[in-house]
């Protein structure tokens, strides 16, 4: 039902591809990560995702297909699912000559403050991101002790007499967590990236109290800064008056998360860690399963549930 190259997953035996990873005919966009983005003659993605892809992309033709609607092209019948990774991502089922197909794409079981919750239906065939596919990823504190972990570390950062930086990626996480501190009472500053991101959000019904943009310059006592990890060793970063950092990110559990060199991690992710992953699966119940974007031996996890898997290799055979 698909073939699998350099380029990425291709549905056969027409030119539509998942999320290509260099410009093609026409693709799927499962969601609005830059690392998902390539300038196709010819896209198809939810609403939400397409308004992401007009800031960091240059737009050809696009197809808008919402939640809850079906696309017939050519002999496919196509329906997109809510991912529950960052506003708009999605999963795609298709199907065709009575198979259905599922690609996840990034994916996250647990419920978002700024995401629509995850849908998962079932298929025959299923292609699944498995970032965090090995055991020692599990997150093993509920949402609500997250947060409050994150609360815990701010209002003692204000008792030291620091500024609490807040480190969330531009994009998914940055706007969660500005929901999540602007619900708690902080008065947050907010980068400019994560900002223009965050008028997206709003477009489609999401509501950010107490958040302002940050102006680059230094914070009065009782404020959050909340910015961006990749450039918090910019010079602009240096304007912030004893800054003490904090880094939401599913690695939290791993030395290799450290390399933002944050003074605190906290696994507040937007990826399914490595029961979610097991839990969609089973939800799924497919005849066969590829795995991508993860750890090879990620299947031998699911074989020994009883399901049939491998992983999609970087050569392009199946």
């Amino acid at each position: 039902m698909f073939d699998y190259h350099s380029a990425g997953i291709k549905i056969r035996p027409y030119d539509f591809w998942l999320d290509a990873t260099r410009a093609v005919e026409f693709s799927f966009i499962s969601h609005g990560h830059t690392d998902h983005l390539r300038n196709h003659q010819k896209v198809l993605a939810t609403p939400a995702t397409l308004r992401f892809f007009a800031l960091r992309g240059k737009q050809r033709q696009t197809i808008a297909l919402p939640f809850g609607q079906t696309l017939e092209w050519n002999e496919l019948q196509i329906e997109l699912f809510p991912a529950g990774h960052i506003l708009g991502s999605a999963m795609i089922r298709i199907e065709h000559g009575g198979r259905s197909l599922l690609y996840t794409g990034d994916f996250k079981l647990r419920p978002s403050l700024t995401a629509e919750h995850i849908k998962i239906p079932q298929a025959d065939i299923l292609i699944m991101e498995s970032t965090f596919g090995r055991p020692e990823y599990r997150i093993k504190s509920s949402w609500l002790q997250l947060v409050n972990e994150l609360k815990e570390f701010i209002d003692d950062t204000f008792r030291r007499g620091q500024t609490p930086v807040v480190l969330a990626y531009s994009l998914g996480k940055g706007q969660e967590a500005m929901k999540i501190l602007g619900d708690l009472g902080y008065p947050t500053r907010v980068h400019s990236s994560i900002w223009q991101m965050a008028e997206v959000y709003r477009e489609f019904g999401a509501q950010f109290d107490r958040c302002a943009l940050w102006h680059e310059v230094a914070l009065p006592p009782g404020e959050v800064l909340l910015f961006p990890p990749h450039i918090c060793n910019s010079p602009v970063f240096r304007k912030v008056a004893r800054p003490r950092t904090v880094f939401l990110s599913g690695w939290a559990n791993r030395a290799s998360g450290f390399r933002f060199r944050a003074d605190h991690m906290i696994a507040l992710s937007d990826h399914a860690d490595f029961d979610e992953l097991q839990s969609l699966v089973k939800t799924v119940n497919p005849q066969q399963i590829y795995t991508t974007h993860g750890f090879d031996d990620f299947p031998h996890y699911l074989q020994e549930l009883g399901f049939s898997a491998q992983s999609l290799d970087a050569e392009g055979k199946i």
